[in-house]
């Protein structure tokens, strides 16, 4: 398996910083780095073969971020999301994506429509691994992709934040979470990408609105967990490993 935690391969060391934070953030993102874990300055930098002092620095991006916080003075953990938060994080992706669908309806190149398709292409094979963080990277790259059509990165850029912390909890949620119920955004990735290739902005944005309000039907209930009960849970399944 590929560890983006391993060395870095960087050639001096002002791209450090930049380096460990993408590491960081694709170990998180891939589920490598669980919610419960802390992150250790001093352990990740041995891993990358750095100084601790970049991956001090990447560590603080990701905290504005809103991906890592504090927690009882013990370092940085994942952050999970209240069930509040995922709704108004996706009700704020319904304001925007509209726009951004309709754009991109209008500019797309084919050169990005082909990364919305490889997004989606990356979505069923995903399905068929049963990889569940596979299947939530691909609805993040195509989210981007649309994005990029649209020519507007700061729009972008917050609606895949919104992606990525939505999905940082529901990594921490894969034994119960159903690779049926990522499924179905899949489905409605390829129907919004099917008017864009039409050139069609109304429907995709009546698409990328039914999809935003489906979304938060079908993953709401995950939030509704309490989070002791989901700690509780882990350690009753590690003690019976």
């Amino acid at each position: 398996m590929y560890d983006p935690l391993g060395p870095l391969s960087v050639p001096k060391a002002p791209g450090y910083r930049e380096a460990a934070f993408h590491a960081i953030k694709e170990a998180i993102l891939s589920g490598q780095l669980k919610y419960d874990q802390p992150l250790v300055e001093e352990d990740i930098a041995i891993r990358l073969q750095v100084s601790r002092t970049p991956v001090r620095e990447a560590l603080a991006i990701l905290h504005h971020e809103g991906l890592i916080a504090p927690r009882s003075g013990r370092g940085f953990y994942v952050c999970r999301l209240t069930r509040e938060e995922f709704v108004d994080l996706f009700t704020a992706n319904e304001v925007i994506e509209p726009y951004l669908v309709r754009r991109a309806a209008l500019r797309a190149t084919d050169a990005q429509m082909r990364d919305m398709e490889d997004a989606i292409t990356l979505g069923k094979q995903s399905e068929q691994q049963q990889d569940i963080a596979g299947m939530l990277r691909s609805g993040r790259d195509f989210h981007r992709a649309v994005g990029s059509a649209a020519a507007n990165t700061p729009l972008t850029r917050f609606v895949v934040s919104n992606e990525e912390r939505t999905d940082l909890y529901l990594l921490s949620c894969a034994q119960v979470l159903d690779v049926s119920q990522l499924s179905q955004s899949n489905q409605e990735h390829e129907r919004i990408f099917t008017a864009i290739v039409q050139r069609d902005p109304e429907t995709a944005a009546r698409l990328v609105v039914y999809h935003s309000q489906s979304v938060r039907e079908r993953l709401a209930p995950f939030f509704t967990v309490d989070e002791a009960q989901m700690l509780a849970e882990k350690g009753s399944d590690l003690s019976q490993k």
